[in-house]
């Protein structure tokens, strides 16, 4: 008995209802704004729970275009009347816009009957939904000249606004179909420059280009959420977790957008406060996070969106006051991903106010775009900007090596006239002294004679004086010559380079260590240091396996210092080429790190200390460097 009263309640609430309100003619199928003014929503004073609530006879519904943002947990009802008006039975999809929700319950009430058409839960399945694709619908069917009344029961975190349009399935499909469209290239073009930045990575290693690749993956998986593939393809059996992945990506795209930003212009050292501002905002950000996954509370976070908005606007209008490269790119990103993500996209998604026609799910996609491009826009200028500074540092580099190889040889040339001018004195004096010894016997016989011993005494001091003055000089040059043909310890040097380079070779897995000598040669310090930071540099950024080798060699003419390597080698044909100034082979990755400037270096400086440059190769087996230092 109870079960048919209330039977009998629920049939007259169900003509209460139809009575109250003109059903949308579906034939021909009306427009997205046509549906929205007929579709009116609960306004009751107490929330209703259940339908017989919500049809109960003072319920209160008013139209849909007087929504107002309400994050209650107890989420909507909206209720739409509809009446197929052609002569055939047809079935439609009402698209609700959204890839995924809450909680989603559908009823068709229609003759006095109630079925449910939807039941969706926080943690159902993909395969719960009734229409199996990665935006939601609800199937509506109904014979020819039927009426019914939908009634929709859903919570979304945020109150974001359902964007509801009927569609034929044939359309609901070629939405779909444009739509993968769309997202394709747009994903395309975001995974084409997240490629772009892991090789500048790859072969520059700036920490800029890491940040940009990282804030572009999550960017990529945030637009693939808010558009249901993720759910359908990635994650469909975690319906819980795809609740809260909008959020988590979100927040992974703001923190990976603060380390870009950060080691883009060095914020730390550039700007201290900024730095601090953004610190702070990266902990209430997370702070929000855990509020929504803790409690399901979604205005925290949203609020904290909101407040990121200014932060890398400021931070765009510093750098381009202090006129920094790609400051002007990086602003123009940076007010695109404001207006259209923090400003439109988040006053869309919680219901504040969204531009009429047009999706909210469109503006992360096209904010996120323009920021993408400018940002990289941004760091190709700045790449371009210190690749000039570095190479007017580099031909700087080279002017100094070759000034300095022009002041050892004009070094070497002095020291050597210095010297032949010392050894010229000396054979003078030892050739004055031969006279002198002559006078000396003559004055011996002077002073036989009688009435000359006060003359033969003061020549006998003069020559004894003269005497002392030509010893002097002779053994002062002595000296001179022996103390300039004083040479270095080659094993110095090569204990030298090896500590210097030492770490680069371990950081690479190369095992870099030099053979003891107890050679010693006359040449400058400071020369043969740059060769041999020269060559072990190269030597080991070009050796990607393997071992180097320091050493020095006895031959005939001199004394040779050898680097030898087990790196890719060259063909012999191109060792001109590499002696040029900025020259390369142009077919290995590591010359990327280089600049073709060590060779012509160490050829330039070799020449002009009279030194002679070896160089024996072979491809695919490595390369040995020879200085030949004359005896």
């Amino acid at each position: 008995m109870p079960r048919l009263l209330y039977c009998c309640l629920l049939m007259l609430m169900t003509c209460q209802v139809a009575l109250g309100a003109t059903p949308l003619p579906l034939h021909p199928l009306p427009t997205a704004e046509q549906l929205r003014r007929q579709t009116v929503f609960y306004v009751g004073e107490v929330p209703a729970a259940t339908l017989a609530e919500a049809m109960s006879p003072g319920a209160r519904f008013s139209p849909l275009i007087e929504r107002k943002p309400d994050l209650s947990p107890g989420g909507r009802w909206l209720r739409l009347a509809l009446h197929n008006n052609s002569s055939q039975p047809r079935r439609w999809l009402l698209n609700l816009g959204v890839p995924d929700i809450q909680r989603l319950e559908a009823y068709q009430i229609s003759r006095g009957q109630t079925e449910q058409l939807v039941s969706l839960r926080p943690d159902s399945r993909f395969s719960d939904r009734s229409v199996p694709s990665r935006m939601l619908a609800v199937p509506v069917s109904l014979a020819a000249g039927e009426a019914a009344t939908l009634y929709l029961h859903y919570r979304i975190h945020g109150d974001t606004p359902l964007q509801l349009a009927l569609q034929e399935p044939a359309e609901f499909a070629q939405t779909l179909g444009l739509g993968n469209l769309f997202n394709g290239v747009l994903v395309g073009v975001l995974l084409a420059l997240l490629g772009f930045a892991l090789l500048q990575y790859r072969a520059l290693r700036r920490e800029a280009y890491r940040y940009y690749a990282l804030m572009l993956l999550f960017v990529v998986l945030f637009l693939l959420q808010i558009e249901g593939y993720n759910f359908a393809l990635l994650w469909p059996g975690a319906g819980q977790w795809n609740q809260y992945a909008p959020a988590v990506l979100v927040v992974a795209v703001h923190l990976t957008h603060i380390l870009f930003t950060t080691s883009l212009f060095k914020l730390n050292l550039s700007f201290p406060t900024l730095y601090r501002g953004y610190q702070a905002y990266a902990v209430l950000l997370l702070l929000g996070l855990g509020a929504f996954l803790g409690a399901d509370l979604a205005w925290p976070l949203l609020l904290v969106s909101l407040l990121f908005m200014p932060l890398p606007v400021w931070v765009g209008v510093q750098v381009w006051r202090r006129q920094l490269p790609a400051a002007g790119h990086f602003l123009a990103g940076a007010i695109s991903l404001a207006v259209f993500m923090n400003v439109l996209f988040s006053f869309g998604v919680s219901g504040v106010w969204s531009w009429p026609g047009v999706n909210v799910f469109v503006y992360p996609k096209l904010g996120y775009l323009l920021e993408a491009v400018l940002f990289a826009l941004a760091l190709g200028q700045q790449l371009h900007s210190l690749s000039q500074r570095h190479e007017a540092a580099l031909r700087h580099r080279l002017e100094e090596a070759e000034q300095l190889a022009r002041a050892e040889a004009d070094k070497h040339l002095a020291l050597q006239a210095a010297q032949q001018q010392q050894l010229q004195l000396a054979a003078a004096g030892h050739d004055l002294s031969q006279p002198l010894s002559s006078i000396r016997f003559a004055l011996a016989a002077l002073r036989a004679q009688a009435g000359n011993e006060a003359a033969t005494q003061h020549i006998d001091k003069a020559l004894d004086y003269t005497e002392s003055l030509l010893q002097s000089l002779m053994a002062e040059s002595k000296a001179g010559f022996a103390s300039r043909q004083q040479g270095l310890n080659l094993e110095d040097l090569l204990v030298q380079a090896h500590t210097r380079h030492q770490h680069a070779a371990e950081r690479k897995g190369l095992y870099l260590r030099y053979f003891p000598s107890s050679a010693t040669i006359a040449g400058s310090g400071l020369v043969l240091t740059r060769i041999l930071d020269n060559l072990v540099g190269n030597a080991v950024r070009y050796t990607e396996r393997g071992e180097i080798l320091l050493g020095v060699r006895r031959r005939p003419l001199g004394l040779e210092i050898q680097v030898l390597d087990t790196g890719p080698g060259f063909d012999t044909s191109l060792q001109k080429q590499l002696l040029a100034p900025f020259e390369q082979t142009g077919t290995l990755a590591a010359e990327r790190q280089g600049h073709g400037l060590g060779l012509h270096i160490v050829q330039a400086l070799c020449e002009q200390s009279g030194y002679q440059l070896s160089i024996r190769s072979v491809r695919g087996r490595g390369s040995v460097f020879g200085v030949l230092i004359p005896y």
